[in-house]
């Protein structure tokens, strides 16, 4: 069995795969301040849930974007796991090549998105993964990552907006009953949705127009859910997207080269 794990900024999902079939999944907020032994209660604690004992898992494969939890869950891996954890990166060997001018500098979730769009859907694509940023990849029609953008998630947007206004507030990110708010919290709630799910729909059109090919588009990430099925250009979601692509990466290592 595999456990891979996504490190994000906000989140944290582990999933658990029997060979190709993810068994689960989880999603928690990501604790910057973890340590190892805590990590280990964690991991082991959602195995259990899964009636999966520790020394079932083969392999461990982490996408990790947050520096200070990497060596966190690498060490973990080794302490409570036994295994040595396959950490993702640019130069790791990869079923698609990675065309950015620093290729280091491509967040390790990118990459699985990349790869597990491409390889389940082909090129050219373009992966938005909604999160504490908004991530748009492309990837061609002959596997390369060419780039994308990043623009700031709809959670983030919210934070800076009650932390720089002296009069604003948090408020929960979901469809307003009406675009044209009658209090203060109701017209943060049609800013911040509608305005993600134009700024989103914008940004495919640019980039579309730029490729100058017609694209597939699919979305992922923790709010996909709630903003995927406004766009006029997003045709599905992948829940799962970037565990899928870390099982084809530790895959490939293997030597089971993906159908392109």
């Amino acid at each position: 069995m595999l456990l891979a794990i996504d490190i994000g900024n906000t989140n944290t999902v582990v999933g658990v795969f029997d060979e190709s079939r993810l068994i689960n999944h989880f999603r928690v907020g990501s604790n910057h301040a973890m340590t190892v032994d805590e990590c280990g209660f964690f991991v082991t604690g959602l195995l259990e849930k899964l009636n999966i004992k520790p020394e079932q898992l083969n392999r461990v494969v982490i996408a990790s974007v947050v520096p200070r939890l990497t060596p966190i869950f690498e060490q973990m891996s080794e302490k409570y796991l036994k295994l040595t954890p396959l950490m993702v990166s640019s130069k790791t060997k990869l079923p698609i090549k990675i065309a950015y001018h620093d290729p280091t500098a491509v967040g390790a979730d990118r990459i699985a998105n990349a790869v597990g769009g491409f390889i389940r859907i082909g090129g050219p694509i373009i992966i938005v993964d909604y999160g504490t940023t908004i991530n748009f990849d492309v990837v061609t029609d002959n596997g390369v990552f060419v780039g994308g953008v990043i623009a700031p998630g709809p959670e983030t947007s919210a934070v800076e907006l009650a932390r720089k206004a002296a009069r604003l507030f948090e408020v929960r990110i979901e469809r307003p009953e009406r675009v044209i708010g009658r209090t203060t919290a109701e017209s943060l709630k049609a800013g911040l949705f509608y305005g993600t799910i134009g700024q989103v729909d914008l940004i495919i059109e640019l980039i579309l127009k730029e490729l100058m090919v017609p694209a597939r588009v699919i979305a992922t990430g923790g709010l996909a859910a709630e903003f995927a099925e406004y766009s006029r250009h997003i045709e599905t979601t992948f829940p799962a997207l970037t565990l899928e692509g870390l099982r084809i990466i530790a895959d490939y290592q293997e030597g089971d080269i993906p159908n392109f």
